[in-house]
């Protein structure tokens, strides 16, 4: 659905990165006095260029502050207006949030804390709690910085720079060290900070001695500076932040990889055959120098080797993700999930390149990458790195062609008469060409003009739906799809058509039907339909978004269900077709990629043709699957143990009670551990 999901803006506050700064001496002490009727601004930018938003932030002496932002990119305008009020220890005792989420939900969310009563609400859940003893209320919709500000600074003032959050869990916080930046007044003294514990992985946040929010990044993506200063400093920020997170991936890679450094022999194990749907029954497995070495129905000596008692389990290769837009934190996930494999389909290339050097190199714990680079036209509806020029469009595949990516994403902003000069050029370096199909054309000319993939299944609706005679750019995309997708006839004369199409030019459908179904289907109060098998088990700030549709569903409850229902159809008319499906996230990490799966499932895709899509088939598409992708001597030792046959309940995949990524195991339970999340079951011991 995006071309680099916003992480930190509502369903996912968990990755929200925040910076405070200002000038000044960093030897400062931490905690200062508020400043006493503060108006600050400040504008946001994608990729440290293209303008995005503004946000205007109101401190008083009383402890009361206000803050209004407007964001924009790619056509999703993000609007908050929120009133924080503080007591003289620093703690909440009252805010409200108001709003539209990126894609049109309303935001409503308040909080109170009178004689000892503290009351919490958003649009999707509530909650109350008595207690005598504090707690710092972490608002649900994250953007409101100046409550993450907020946090920090009474955090700062506890010995242990702890506190407990309403509803449920702690943060802590940690000073890392100091740099200096240039800003319009001279250079500014910024302090980093930790937070630990309101999601995943911990949050950082550069402070001064005043403690007011300055500057925001997203893993180099969607940042915010001071009016009147250059954002070129988000690269600087962003790299300091970025060296900050790998230390604390790569310490507890350290404690969760398993290194094996002789051979590695899984016994008494059912192998899960994905190439011909079958499940081979009592074997033994042997790894060594990362590939599978032998596979055999008898027991193999081998007296140096670490052995693991399969104990009837069920071996399967592991699984791609090929539609991942991730941050470092991802890779722990990724792992956990048995998710061995990622396309990136479309991140900034310094950030993707850093990740692809650290998760090779075992550095920090993540899947092997492969790489898609992601272009746009500029324009004001551009996302991410947007030609000025036909000729700079071919120049940037050539600048991917010679840094090693397999393939070429277009947006919604490229002129339609582009795409055969590009498809010619990427296929000229032997690379892909895929995207979302630019706006006023359809996907019928984009598969004529020389795409190879398809991104998203609304895209597939849209041929019909909006053709090229829509500005697909715009939200209409989302809402049309919704609004009409139930009415496409499958069985029409031009449908079939559209299906010869794409399988005579062996066109790759990544449909993200998990996101759409969620768009489609999510309500009010309701778990988001993609986590509710494990919304249970994530950290409580991770948890509390998901309630909260992030569609306005006004009057469009029954006819967007009836619209999900036909996208369940279109999966299946499309497998029936013969048209390769490859599953993909676009959203939270592994656990998206299972709800995918079972998505496929639900639709009448056999199991063993899901699971071929989710290994094989998605190695065959990047050109990979003599390497990895199946079960065979000589392949990559990228393994997942499971307790159930995937063949018989694709659910089983969420259960893997051992990962293998080469020569390294990792225990799951460990791995979920480490980020927050509850384990589902324990795992092998080693």
């Amino acid at each position: 659905m995006a071309s680099r999901k916003p992480v930190f803006l509502g369903t996912f506050s968990f990755m929200f990165l925040l910076v405070s700064c200002g000038s000044g001496d960093s030897n400062t002490a931490a905690v200062a006095s508020r400043d006493v009727g503060v108006t600050a601004e400040y504008d946001w930018f994608l990729e440290g260029v293209t303008p995005a938003g503004k946000t205007k932030a109101t401190r008083t002496g009383d402890g009361r502050i206000s803050n209004s932002s407007f964001i924009h990119w790619n056509n999703r305008e993000y609007s908050l207006e929120s009133e924080l009020q503080l007591d003289e220890d620093g703690m909440v005792i009252s805010q409200t949030l108001r709003g539209n989420s990126a894609f049109g939900a309303t935001i409503d969310e308040s909080f109170s804390y009178v004689d000892g009563v503290a009351e919490w609400r958003t649009p999707g859940e509530g909650g109350s709690s008595r207690s005598g003893d504090k707690a710092y209320y972490l608002a649900s919709e994250s953007l409101d910085t100046e409550s993450l500000g907020a946090l920090v600074r009474a955090a700062a003032k506890e010995l242990d720079s702890e506190l407990a959050l309403y509803p449920a869990g702690s943060a802590r916080v940690e000073k890392l060290k100091s740099v200096s930046v240039a800003s319009p007044e001279g250079p500014a003294t910024l302090s980093l900070y930790a937070v630990s514990g309101i999601g995943f992985t911990p949050t950082y946040a550069w402070f001064d001695s005043d403690m007011n929010v300055a500057v925001v990044d997203n893993s180099g993506w969607l940042g915010m500076v001071p009016k009147g200063w250059d954002p070129v400093i988000l690269k600087e920020l962003s790299a300091v932040q970025s060296a900050a997170e790998a230390q604390f991936i790569a310490r507890i890679s350290g404690n969760l990889a398993n290194r094996i450094d002789g051979p590695l022999l899984i016994e008494n194990v059912h192998v899960v055959d994905v190439k011909n749907g079958r499940v081979n029954r009592n074997q033994h497995v042997m790894l060594e120098g990362g590939k599978i070495a032998l596979i055999e129905s008898r027991p193999i000596a081998r007296a140096d080797a670490v052995r693991i008692d399969g104990n009837g389990r069920y071996l399967m290769p592991g699984m791609w993700d090929m539609h991942g837009h991730f941050d470092m934190s991802d890779g722990v996930l990724n792992i956990a999930g048995g998710v061995t494999s990622v396309r990136d389909i479309g991140g900034n290339h310094e950030k993707v390149m850093e990740l692809t050097s650290k998760f090779d190199s075992g550095e920090v714990i993540g899947p092997t990458t492969y790489r898609a680079g992601f272009m746009d036209r500029a324009g004001p509806f551009a996302s991410g790195w947007a030609a000025e020029s036909l000729q700079h469009a071919l120049d940037r595949v050539d600048f991917f062609a010679k840094h090693g990516y397999l393939q070429i994403k277009l947006y919604s902003s490229i002129e339609p008469e582009w795409v055969k000069p590009i498809a010619d050029r990427a296929h000229s370096h032997g690379m892909r060409l895929s995207g979302h199909i630019p706006a006023f054309m359809s996907a019928e000319q984009a598969v004529k003009a020389g795409y190879d993939e398809i991104q998203h299944v609304n895209m597939v609706f849209l041929n019909f739906l909006a053709g090229d005679r829509e500005d697909t750019r715009k939200q209409l995309r989302f809402t049309l799809y919704g609004d009409e997708a139930r009415n496409l006839d499958l069985e029409s004369a031009e449908v079939q058509t559209f299906f010869d199409l794409l399988k005579e030019n062996d066109v790759v459908v990544d449909a993200t039907a998990a996101i759409f179904e969620t768009m489609l289907i999510h309500k009010m109060g309701e778990p988001d339909p993609t986590f509710a098998a494990v919304v249970e088990n994530l950290p409580p700030n991770v948890r509390r978004p998901l309630y909260n549709p992030e569609m306005d569903m006004t009057g469009r409850v029954e006819t967007w269900a009836a619209s999900g229902k036909r996208q369940s159809q279109m999966l299946k008319a499309l497998y029936d077709n013969g048209i390769q499906l490859v599953p993909g996230s676009d959203h939270m990490a592994a656990f998206t990629l299972h709800r995918e799966l079972e998505v496929y499932a639900e639709a009448g895709i056999p199991n063993d043709a899901v699971l071929r899509m989710a290994t094989i088939d998605s190695a065959g598409v990047l050109g990979v699957d003599d390497q990895v992708g199946s079960i065979e001597a000589g392949m990559n030792s990228d393994l997942l143990l499971l307790t159930e046959n995937p063949l018989e309940n694709v659910s089983a995949v969420r259960r893997a009670v051992l990962v293998i990524k080469g020569d390294t195991v990792y225990r799951p339970d460990r791995l979920y551990e480490a980020v927050g999340v509850k384990p589902f079951l324990a795992s092998v011991e080693l």
